[in-house]
């Protein structure tokens, strides 16, 4: 049991040691908790975990090749580098209006369950990218240390830490709304603009050339 444990507690701090660094996601949940409230993060994280056990099932039934191949990759890279090269500046843009126009920015037409999907695939194509690497070598790990329970152990330590980081995001983005006010708004959308801008320049001076060359 012991043992399980520790697997437990491996995929959750791999898992941790990833959703703590910005990204597109973690912007996403920011803003659309400013109109859809606190259980944004848990929603999102939903989502999240979906396309993650979607990765799981293709690598399962022997489709991980097409997830390592290289224009595959490079192509999907691309398109979510574009997407965020667009996406970002209309949030700082919108950032200059009133707050009930920020909350319209925020992603009324998108549910944070399907932004979680989103920004876990197009919007964000590392999310693919680490489970081929770094995932599925410490996942593989774990099942070769501690058998199919251990990995399973591992597998709910990592969703757990995605469920627990994004839920606790959501909830001080809300707090935080609720304290500082307009203010909070326009400074967040600022700062969520430009991280989504960085991402889709990183992603596209990434992708794009290997895909063009």
């Amino acid at each position: 049991m012991l043992e399980l444990l520790f697997q437990l507690s491996v995929g959750f701090s791999i898992a941790l040691s990833g959703v703590l660094i910005p990204g597109p996601l973690l912007a996403f949940i920011s803003i659309k908790t400013l109109d859809s409230g606190p259980k944004t993060g848990t929603l999102a994280a939903t989502g999240h975990i979906i396309v993650e056990l979607g990765i799981l099932s293709l690598v399962t039934f022997g489709l991980g090749s097409l997830l390592k191949n290289e224009i595959f990759t490079q192509a999907i890279g691309t398109f979510g580098g574009l997407l965020l090269l667009g996406l970002g500046p209309i949030i700082i843009l919108k950032s200059r209006d009133t707050p009930k126009s920020t909350q319209d920015i925020a992603g009324k037409k998108l549910s944070p369950l399907i932004g979680g999907i989103l920004f876990s695939t197009i919007f964000n194509p590392s999310v693919t990218l680490w489970w081929m690497t770094v995932g599925l070598a410490t996942l593989m790990g774990a099942i070769n240390e501690s058998g199919v329970i251990g990995g399973i152990f591992w597998i709910i330590g990592h969703f757990s830490a995605d469920m627990g980081w994004f839920s606790a995001v959501s909830f001080s983005v809300n707090r935080g709304k609720k304290i500082i006010g307009g203010a909070f708004y326009k400074g967040l959308l600022i700062a969520c603009g430009f991280t989504l801008l960085i991402f889709g320049i990183i992603f596209t001076a990434n992708y794009l050339p290997n895909l063009l060359f």
